[in-house]
């Protein structure tokens, strides 16, 4: 049997080129190197490597063999990330999200649907977060459309619309029975949540020549809001939730556009529909209607 140590060895001088780079890498000397490839050839009965006076490369049949060693060790690694997410998803209901807003209200309700979990939320871009899905990282996954294969279930689970926060002083105050739309604002400076998932993406399309002052926490957000005349953002789900200590004296505008309604979408495994049926069903009964 090959130890993974000698596996780990192989790919590391494919990388590095030299046995000196490569056991710096390791953190080992050049001879024990040079004895693990020897124990490696021994075992493979092949030749693996082109030796000469001061140097050792890979010969064709070392480079097919690293090759073969780097899935091998991918796949070790696919192993373990499997376990640990599969042992951790028996303990935790694990959701990740493309946006904020859905990400602090879910969780509430997932707390009075599993009270013996514990319940972790996560926000990534789509790609991540349907790798975190299919590699068992995540339970379920939120996105703003819609997706549809073969071995997952997607469901509706609400809309989020998109509003202009804006001191009453601003010109733009007096539209707010009427609505604006993002070109109405373009070219304006906004203060803006720095991790706001696609609405980021969206915004900055739907205005390029807008400039977009963005603060890491809500903290800070909430802080440069309340004292700043600077137009910002703010949704329905937020303005109902923190609008208590967040926006204070503003007035919100809904944007018109229809990009600024977002339908998000509940997606998860099929294999997983019984472990989530009580949260299949809540949504089915909010969200179906």
């Amino acid at each position: 049997m090959i130890e993974i140590y000698l596996l780990e060895a192989l790919c590391a001088l494919y990388d590095y080129s030299t046995l000196s780079a490569a056991a710096e890498h390791l953190h080992i000397s050049q001879p024990a190197l040079s004895r693990s490839m020897q124990k490696l050839e021994d075992l493979l009965g092949v030749s693996l490597f082109d030796r000469t006076k001061n140097r050792i490369t890979l010969n064709d049949t070392g480079k097919m063999a690293a090759a073969m060693a780097k899935r091998i060790l991918e796949s070790e690694e696919d192993m373990i990330t499997a376990v640990r997410n599969y042992d951790s998803s028996l303990h935790t209901v694990s959701a990740g999200y493309c946006t904020p807003g859905p990400m602090m209200e879910m969780p509430l309700n997932l707390t009075q649907l599993y009270p013996k979990m514990k319940v972790s939320s996560e926000m990534e871009d789509e790609a991540d977060l349907l790798k975190g899905l299919r590699t068992g990282k995540y339970g379920f996954i939120i996105l703003s459309h819609a997706y549809e294969d073969e071995d997952t279930i997607c469901m509706p689970c609400g809309t989020e619309s998109l509003y202009f926060s804006l001191i009453p002083a601003h010109p733009a105050a007096l539209f707010k029975d009427q609505g604006l739309s993002f070109s109405q604002m373009n070219g304006e400076t906004f203060v803006m949540a720095g991790d706001i998932g696609v609405w980021h993406d969206l915004t900055v399309k739907m205005m390029p020549d807008s400039k977009f002052v963005l603060q890491d926490s809500l903290e800070a957000l909430t802080a440069v809001i309340n004292a700043s005349t600077l137009p910002a953002f703010a949704s329905d789900l937020t303005i109902r939730l923190f609008r208590s200590r967040e926006n204070s004296g503003r007035i919100f505008i809904k944007i018109l556009d229809p990009e600024a309604t977002m339908q998000y979408h509940c997606v998860l495994l099929k294999k997983n529909r019984e472990r989530y049926a009580r949260w299949i069903t809540f949504l089915e009964e909010r969200y179906s209607k």
